[in-house]
This record gives C-alpha cells, sequence and structure tokens, in this order.
C-alpha cells in the first residue's frame, strides 16, 4: 500500500507555480541575474545539516572537506541523499570493488558545479529526461573537466588513512571526469567495476523523491511525462544491472507518487 502523501504549491518565479511534496522544501536563490521566466532552473533544495546523518562516519570528515565546492546545483543535498545507495549497490555486486575509490568519487564528482555561472547551470537543466542535448551539453563537459581538477588538488591535500595508492587517485579522478559518459571511458578498455558503481549511484539522484519532484520545477516538465521520460531513459542511463535495478524499485514509488499527484492536480 502506498504511503499518503500530499502536495503544496509552489510559487515560481514568474508568478506561475507548481504543486510538489508538501514535505520538499525548495527555495528560489536570492539576487539572481537571470530572467524571472528562466530563475526556474535554478530552484534548489536548501542544505540541512540532518544530511549528514546519511554520510557514513569514516567519510565525514572528508564531506565536510570537499563541501565549500558543493553549495551550487542542490550537489550537497544530492550526495547525501545518495551516497546510502554505495552500500546497497556494493552488496549486490559479485565482483571485489574499491570502496574507498567509489565512496570517494563521488563525493568529488560534482565539484565541478560550483566554478560554473547561473546560465551555465540553467542552461545544464534545458531537458525534459535523461538524454543531453543543445546547450546542456557544454555545462555538463565543463564541469566533469573542473572537477577532475579539483578532485586532483583535493587529492593531494587531504591526510587520508591509510593514504591512498596513485592508482586509487587515478580512478578517482577518471570517475569524476567520466561520470556523465562512461561509454567514453570504455573505448580504453573496460570500465573498472569501481567507476561503473560511481556513474550509477549519481544517476539514481534522478530517481530519488527530493530530485524528481525537484526537476519537474527546474526543467518544466509535468510529473506524468517526467516519469515516463525516466522509464524510457533508464536501461541506457545506467552501467550496472544492480544499478537498473535500483532505479526500476525507485521509478516505480515515484509513479505511486505522480497518481497521487493528478489526483490534486484535477482538482486545482
Amino acid at each position: 500500500m502506498p504511503k499518503q502523501i500530499s502536495f503544496a504549491p509552489f510559487q515560481l518565479p514568474n508568478g506561475e507555480s507548481a504543486f510538489i511534496p508538501a514535505n520538499l522544501h525548495l527555495k528560489i536563490p536570492e539576487n539572481s541575474a537571470l530572467d524571472a521566466n528562466c530563475a526556474h532552473a535554478l530552484v534548489y533544495i536548501p542544505w540541512d545539516d540532518a544530511y549528514l546523518a546519511r554520510v557514513p562516519n569514516l567519510y565525514q570528515d572528508f564531506f565536510k572537506t570537499v563541501f565549500p565546492y558543493l553549495h551550487t546545483r542542490t550537489t550537497n543535498v544530492h550526495i547525501a541523499t545518495c551516497l546510502p545507495f554505495v552500500q546497497e549497490l556494493i552488496a549486490a555486486t559479485p565482483e571485489r570493488v574499491d570502496e574507498r575509490v567509489i565512496y570517494i568519487g563521488f563525493i568529488l564528482h560534482d565539484a565541478g558545479w560550483s566554478q560554473l555561472s547561473e546560465t551555465e547551470i540553467a542552461d545544464s537543466l534545458g531537458v525534459q529526461g535523461l538524454a543531453l542535448a543543445g546547450a546542456a551539453v557544454s555545462p555538463k563537459e565543463k564541469h566533469a573537466i573542473i572537477g577532475k581538477e579539483i578532485a586532483q588538488r583535493v587529492l593531494s591535500e587531504f591526510a587520508f588513512e591509510p593514504p591512498l595508492s596513485e592508482a586509487q587517485k587515478n580512478w578517482i579522478c577518471q570517475a569524476v571526469l567520466y561520470h556523465d559518459k562512461p561509454w567514453e571511458l570504455a573505448q580504453g578498455g573496460d570500465i573498472p567495476i569501481d567507476v561503473k558503481l560511481v556513474c550509477d549511484v549519481d544517476h539514481l539522484w534522478s530517481f530519488t523523491r527530493e530530485n524528481f519532484w525537484q526537476d519537474t520545477v527546474r526543467k518544466r516538465v509535468s510529473p506524468v511525462a517526467y516519469a515516463e521520460n525516466l522509464a524510457k531513459d533508464l536501461d541506457g542511463y545506467f552501467v550496472t544491472e544492480q544499478g537498473k535495478s535500483k532505479a526500476r524499485g525507485l521509478l516505480e514509488e515515484r509513479r505511486d507518487e505522480v497518481r497521487a499527484w493528478e489526483k490534486i492536480a484535477k482538482k486545482a
């Protein structure tokens, strides 16, 4: 039996409104330079220290070190929300994995967004599904390149115990650079399972309650259409079977919520 879910209106910068789950807190950036008709793309979930409980104790100091790079595009909430998926996917993986590469790579993977402009961030969300197109491609590529540079610097400065090997640092940086396009890494040989899992943990974010409803606002897409877009793109978006399986389960939860939303939308 699906959980009861209530919805509340969220006022957009241009005067329009959308219905989102009542327990989802969205904010509009203050003093944005973007036109009101574009500012919806910058809507974000504000950070709350309660999210720290989702970060494993072993990685909290590192997460706090990287935190200053995670303030844009809901990246801090994204990483804290998806970190519990790491252990789930590892448990479902028959191969031996390097847990440290996965956790550290995932914490670092979106640090590059901190260096992009409002316009670039808005452009990156100019799609209504998962497949990139048009103006969304360039900022996605740029954030990965800058993210790798940030990762290299942070990995050289943070005092890991025990220290990371050069091979581990290399794979972490490769995961950051290719997390949105693992197929390019595959051109040089098979993708290590650790990098695959960083990609899939990242991509599960699209299927979470937090991001699904946030993105219906940021991408200005109806929840019904967005759920179908996720379903259509799912198989090509994940690189492991365990990632696909988890995404399918999350998608069913979102579909239950969408059905509840449809009843509210019809009355509005």
